[in-house]
């Protein structure tokens, strides 16, 4: 019963996502934007960036709010001490935190996703403002040879 609602709980949360596919391909492309930023193939201009880290910055704060009750899945609830109420309180741990689907493992999957976006969009700023500042000293040296 606890993993019908468990995986309920986590096809929800992937679905904020466009799905569970949806939120796995957003986690490797977040951590592929990542990777490109870093080695200087992704950039983006200040105020393209500052609307893309404002939509991630919302989702964090979000998932936030949430993040400070996530411990609570992650504790057997307190059933009781028969063998029933152990087994329950176990298949409940289980369902909330055992595999990529469970509950607690998609929301820290999601976490993950939007931290390593957010990093992305930082790094693409500033490989913009740095690609920028050297096309603006390359002009200035052309000018000043030209001048000359």
């Amino acid at each position: 019963m606890a993993e019908d609602g468990a995986t309920t709980g986590a096809a929800q949360l992937a679905g904020v996502f466009g799905g569970e596919e949806n939120l796995n391909a957003m986690h490797a492309d977040a951590k592929r934007m990542l990777a490109d930023a870093k080695a200087g193939k992704w950039a983006v201009d200040e105020e393209t960036g500052t609307h893309l880290r404002r939509a991630v910055t919302q989702m964090q704060d979000r998932m936030m709010d949430v993040s400070r009750r996530l411990y609570l899945l992650q504790q057997a609830p307190k059933l009781g001490n028969d063998q029933y109420a152990t087994q329950v309180a176990k298949q409940f741990l289980a369902a909330m935190d055992s595999d990529e689907r469970s509950l607690v493992r998609v929301f820290l999957a999601a976490q993950e996703m939007l931290g390593s976006l957010s990093q992305a969009i930082e790094i693409a700023i500033s490989k913009y403002d740095a690609s920028e500042e050297a096309a603006t000293e390359a002009l200035n040296t052309f000018k000043n040879q030209d001048g000359q």
